[in-house]
């Protein structure tokens, strides 16, 4: 658990993560429609239609990946009744699908939580996670001890809060943190990018 916290030394009752996804809908153009009158249907034999304005163009989608969709297609694979210590296939890096958080942080989301509340930089919580380096080397478990972690959110890598404070109760999230958000070549931590899947038990406050 000491790789968690920022003081690096102790205990593992500390954990870390991502960003999280920002929901866009998709905007939609409405097209007006021009009512042809009789008068002119007759005077210049022109059918009644629906026209564009002059120069309008239809507005270009921002529909992006919901939660959700995510949910029904996860962006890598998971196996909830695998060993949650092996390492998973994409360890060494992201894949493309992967979703993208601040600074470099990307993660996909395993398994959906329940509810609306997220925690906040000053809730604790108790939370299930492994993390690897990159070369799939398993560096901490809370799995390996039997029971969740205990945490508070802003006392971990930056990568984790910026992961918690956009998960829900019940949701699994894989995470590739970057070394700046995590240890930053601090000495005796683990060094590189760092993995973890992350499942957020209980928001204790």
């Amino acid at each position: 658990m000491a790789w968690l916290t920022q003081g690096l030394y102790h205990a593992l009752a500390r954990g870390a993560v991502v960003g999280g996804p920002d929901r866009l809908r998709p905007m939609r153009s409405t097209r007006s429609v021009v009512l042809c009158s009789l008068v002119l249907y007759t005077a210049l034999g022109a059918g009644c239609g629906a026209r564009r304005a002059p120069g309008a163009t239809t507005a270009p989608s921002t529909e992006t990946t919901t939660e959700a969709t995510v949910a029904e297609v996860p962006c890598t694979r998971w196996d909830p009744t695998a060993d949650p210590t092996l390492a998973p296939a994409d360890v060494a890096a992201p894949p493309a699908p992967a979703r993208r958080g601040a600074d470099g942080l990307r993660f996909c989301i395993l398994r959906e939580g329940t509810g609306q509340e997220r925690p906040t930089r000053s809730s604790r919580v108790r939370v299930h996670y492994t993390g690897w380096t990159t070369d799939g080397q398993m560096f901490d478990s809370s799995h390996s001890r039997g029971e969740p972690a205990t945490l508070a959110v802003g006392e971990v890598i930056r990568g984790w809060t910026d992961a918690l404070t956009h998960m829900t109760v019940g949701q699994v999230r894989r995470v590739w943190i970057p070394e700046e958000l995590a240890y930053r070549g601090a000495e005796g931590a683990p060094a590189g990018m760092l993995v973890f899947d992350i499942e957020l038990v209980a928001i204790e406050h």
